[in-house]
């Protein structure tokens, strides 16, 4: 082999995917998508059209180089430096990488998944979350207030409401707060020196974190009611940086008042769970959720 074809054999290797690159291409089918040379026309930005506005991620040059367009957002599909163009390239701050789940194709994945909190005093996923929120606000300025999730007292989301139930019926009452580090809750009643569910066998008390980051969220059930159950109901969750209550009265008539059939068809911030007497450990809805 003479020294000419010996080059063209070694620039002809260099043109290969190193093997670093190789294992992360995705599984199916990827010797298909390796990048044959895009016809490219001479660029001239006056035959572009307008930029896009406030890209969440950003923005690029399109495949040729030329003209402006919105980047690929975390989560989104990406092309791979040797791929052929198809799905478009990572904004700022985003790598495209082969994930092993869900799928085995390359997605825009942030390389710092440490939660910050913004300005706004909102806690995002990542610093490139807050990143897209701050490209499409039209007003507020939005920048980085530090690392880790925001320091916040109780905020009530949703609560109960004043309820009409009628004697014998069961009944969930609902209670959702936000707050970090994450609230602890209870629930009082009006004239009852402790907390629930003391004494009082016929009522349980639940609570579980969720259903968003930071939340709590708890519900009061009460089986078989009876008539010393009527009273006002508080919710109150705390924690080092303050505290949030919301109350409601509870109001029970007997079967035989004009109003019980009409309460029974129209339950507001009451659920019927007289078939789950048997499972009380299941978790209930909030007497409010929509």
């Amino acid at each position: 082999m003479d020294t000419l074809q010996s080059l063209s054999l070694v620039s002809w290797l260099l043109l290969l995917p190193s093997p670093a690159w190789l294992r992360m291409l995705p599984h199916r089918g990827w010797s298909n998508e390796v990048e044959m040379k895009t016809n490219c026309p001479l660029c001239e930005a006056i035959s572009c059209p307008p930029g896009p506005l406030r890209c969440p991620a950003g923005r690029v040059k399109d495949q040729c180089g030329c003209c402006w367009e919105c980047a690929n957002v975390e989560g989104q599909l990406c092309d791979l430096p040797w791929q052929k163009p198809l799905y478009g390239r990572c904004g700022e701050e985003l790598l495209c990488q082969v994930m092993a789940v869900p799928s085995d194709e390359p997605h825009c994945v942030c390389p710092n998944q440490e939660s910050v909190c913004g300005t706004d005093r909102r806690t995002y996923k990542n610093i490139c979350r807050l990143q897209e929120a701050a490209r499409t606000r039209r007003r507020a300025v939005l920048s980085l207030a530090h690392t880790g999730p925001c320091q916040e007292a109780p905020v009530l989301l949703t609560s109960h409401q004043d309820t009409v139930a009628v004697i014998g019926q069961s009944l969930i009452l609902g209670c959702e707060v936000s707050a970090q580090p994450i609230a602890e809750m209870e629930w009082r009643k009006e004239g009852v020196e402790r907390a629930l569910p003391g004494e009082h066998g016929h009522i349980i008390i639940q609570s579980r974190g969720g259903p968003l980051r930071h939340q709590v969220t708890g519900w009061l059930q009460i089986h078989q009611i009876k008539q010393r159950d009527a009273g006002v109901y508080t919710c109150r969750a705390w924690n080092v940086y303050g505290e949030v209550s919301s109350s409601a009265r509870l109001t029970v008539i007997s079967q035989e008042s004009p109003l019980a059939l009409e309460v029974n068809h129209h339950l507001v911030g009451v659920f019927d769970v007289s078939d789950d007497e048997d499972d009380l450990s299941r978790e209930g809805p909030s007497g409010s959720h929509e």
